[in-house]
């Protein structure tokens, strides 16, 4: 079911429709506004106003390079289970012949 989902951001409502289960959608508004507040936080006051475009940029290049990061780490887990399980695979058949 359709949803009309709002988030604040800067102090501006944006509002956009989902298909998505409300509460994940109400968690990555909430992770998305917290990137915001943290690159805010780094923003001179006077900057706010004027830089609003920069913040929201440099808020979802952080997003983006924890997504990055994340998604390297989770195919080099994927490796590791992968080498790991051709190493006990290679260990039993060893047995089995033996």
């Amino acid at each position: 079911m359709e949803e009309i989902v709002s988030i604040e951001l800067m102090g501006e409502i944006f509002r956009f429709k989902t298909d998505d289960d409300n509460l994940q959608t109400k968690e990555i508004s909430d992770f998305l506004a917290q990137e915001v507040q943290k690159v805010e936080s780094q923003f001179p006051a006077h900057a706010l106003k004027t830089n609003k475009m920069a913040i929201i940029v440099l808020a979802s290049l952080n997003i983006s390079k924890q997504y990055l990061e994340l998604a390297d780490h989770h195919s080099n887990v994927l490796r590791s289970i992968a080498t790991r399980t051709a190493r006990l695979d290679n260990m039993i058949g060893l047995k089995r012949a033996g």
